[in-house]
């Protein structure tokens, strides 16, 4: 089922996927409106309800996940269990649907946030309830959990807090003090500290380094740590917001045997869970042989495919055989772009297949970043870097997208702006990255951090100079 931004997957039928969509840009919509920004992103988020929670354990084995959002692919993902029921007949699937839909357009409006603003704010905009005619929407309400637990405990210091970020990997009841606390403050600053809670918002819609921003904003305000301890967050302060008429165009679309493979496919590889990489590899490459053997042309099977084979003649083999059996697909074009490139094919034969892909989907990160690196070989860097900037205005909250804008703006020597954009892609590195996946996760974050470490001593030794 095709909305205007979601593109609802799900084997509880056409009624469910109809309705999941329609509630879904109800949804957007609300939580819009309460952040209050001209922000209005672009592209579908593809959401998979699978019918139960028993279904979804197949691919997170028993890890403790509701739902799960993942920016790191070509759209950014997310996944539910749907129960039997269209998704907003329960209070509950609708907190969790809120929950990670809020950290989606977050990362639009916010492009740097530290944890316990992510969370916190995702927590108090979870609490969301329509009334009956759908007109209306209220945010406020407290979470029974994290109340319980208030009552009874004293409320983490913001320095703690701040510690947060480098703690992706905590388990579920250590991290409720971190939960519980970041969502009273958010409750207790929209509260008691309005103004300067939207200029600390405004600080970080414009990349500034978050514990700077804090300090600038909050540093001459005395007593703000002992004034929430003492807090009690009011149960009449919440918040409604009036939604316009929402009647977007849905397209039905049933999917093939093919696709429902290389959709679970895609379910093994980027799921939370205990399962080790090579696991996830190997059961994802089962999937795409049968999606193959379905049909040996369908896009996201092609796609799989070729990340799994590590020769670039054999990746650009596979490509130029997708682009002859579809040549409308502006995702086959795409990967086409992407492995000439990869395997040093002549500038002009790259140029051509990237642009045929943005002329077919203008909103392709990979084309759009691949676009740019090679505008900046050939020596057309401001080019390249209109396209890199686009990109990351399409996918704010895919770390590699904004580790390649990092790289390019370091080659055109805009040092300062290098080290923020590097930042930014290590500070959206964390989710819910589960034990097993723990050494490959690190081992990413050191190598990000390493060049990090690099762009600022370039910076330093500029400024020496």
């Amino acid at each position: 089922m095709n909305s205007p931004h979601f593109r609802v997957l799900t084997d509880l039928g056409n009624r469910v996927a109809r309705l999941s969509a329609l509630e879904l840009e109800q949804l957007r919509a609300a939580l819009l409106l309460v952040w209050g920004s001209p922000v209005d992103p672009a592209g579908q988020v593809e959401v998979i309800v699978a019918r139960s929670d028993v279904e979804l354990e197949e691919f997170t084995q028993g890890a403790p996940m509701e739902a799960f959002l993942d920016s790191s692919g070509r759209s950014p993902l997310m996944v539910m269990a749907g129960d039997g029921e269209y998704l907003l007949q329960r209070p509950e699937s609708l907190q969790v649907q809120a929950h990670e839909l809020a950290h989606h357009i977050g990362r639009f409006v916010m492009v740097r946030q530290p944890r316990w603003l992510s969370e916190g704010l995702a927590t108090y905009l979870q609490t969301v309830r329509f009334t009956n005619l759908r007109r209306k929407a209220t945010f406020g309400e407290f979470p029974p959990d994290y109340a319980r637990y208030l009552r009874s405990h004293r409320r983490l210091p913001m320095k703690q807090l701040w510690t947060w970020d480098r703690r992706p990997y905590a388990n579920s009841e250590d991290s409720l003090p971190y939960y519980a606390t970041s969502w009273l403050w958010v409750v207790y600053l929209m509260d008691r500290q309005p103004e300067r809670f939207r200029s600390f918002q405004e600080r970080l819609s414009r990349a500034e380094e978050p514990r700077q921003a804090w300090e600038a904003t909050f540093q001459d305000v005395p007593g703000l740590e002992e004034d929430l301890q003492k807090y009690e967050p009011k149960e009449e302060g919440r918040l409604t917001v009036e939604l316009p008429p929402i009647a977007p165009e849905l397209e039905v679309r049933e999917l093939d045997c093919a696709e429902i493979h290389a959709l679970r496919a895609r379910l093994f590889l980027r799921s939370p869970g205990p399962r080790r990489v090579a696991e996830r590899v190997r059961l994802a490459n089962e999937e795409v042989k049968e999606a193959l053997r379905e049909d040996p042309t369908n896009v996201s099977a092609v796609q799989l495919r070729a990340s799994f084979t590590p020769e670039p003649e054999k990746r650009l083999a596979l490509a130029r055989a997708l682009v002859q059996a579809r040549p409308e697909s502006g995702a086959a074009w795409s990967l086409l772009g992407q492995s000439l490139q990869e395997a040093g094919a002549p500038a002009a034969e790259q140029v051509s297949a990237l642009q045929r892909a943005l002329e077919l989907e203008p909103e392709d990160v990979d084309a759009l970043v691949a676009m740019a690196w090679l505008h900046t070989e050939q020596g057309a860097t401001a080019e390249g870097l209109t396209k890199a900037e686009r990109a990351v205005r399409l996918a704010p909250g895919r770390a590699s997208t904004l580790e390649a804008y990092a790289a390019l703006l370091f080659q055109a020597g805009r040092c300062e702006e290098s080290v923020t954009a590097q930042q930014r892609a290590i500070g959206v590195l964390g989710g819910h990255v589960t034990e097993a996946l723990r050494p490959a996760a690190e081992a990413t974050r050191e190598a990000m951090r390493r060049k990090l470490a690099e762009y600022e001593r370039h910076c330093v030794d500029g400024r020496k100079r």
